[in-house]
């Protein structure tokens, strides 16, 4: 089986679709900006939304992993938790050096990380809610 015959074969449902995070997010963000530059902190805004970026990368690069990951018979589960450990390290190297050398307005990278974090549990909590009542 070829790679991109297997990956294909991955179900569709258990690929999360990113529209409806990306929507979200740009939502968020743009209500981010407006509140942000209210308070005369815009910078703080920006950064909230490159947050909200950074959380979409991380799903991305995740699927991608995972999809990837699933292609062989015996997944290498050392190398998911690398490629894991590799990605927050990168994301979290961003937000502190973004909070640490734009002060005050670098806290605007966690909130928007944060947010996404709440906006996509939300999400699949809600998703695995409505699966279940299918049931």
């Amino acid at each position: 089986m070829s790679a991109i015959e297997a990956v294909s074969s991955i179900p569709a449902a258990s690929v999360m679709s990113l529209r409806r995070p990306v929507l979200i997010s740009a939502g968020i963000g743009v209500i981010g900006l407006v509140a942000s530059g209210l308070l005369g902190h815009i910078l703080m805004g920006v950064l909230g939304c490159v947050g909200l970026a950074l959380g979409l990368l991380n799903v991305r690069l995740l699927q991608r992993q995972v999809a990837k990951a699933t292609i062989t018979e015996t997944p290498n589960k050392k190398g998911l938790a690398m490629s894991a450990a590799g990605r927050l390290l990168v994301i979290t190297a961003i937000a502190l050096g973004c909070g640490f050398f734009i002060r005050p307005d670098g806290i605007g990278v966690f909130l928007g990380l944060a947010a996404f974090q709440m906006m996509i549990t939300a999400s699949t909590a809600g998703s695995v809610a409505r699966g279940l009542r299918q049931q």
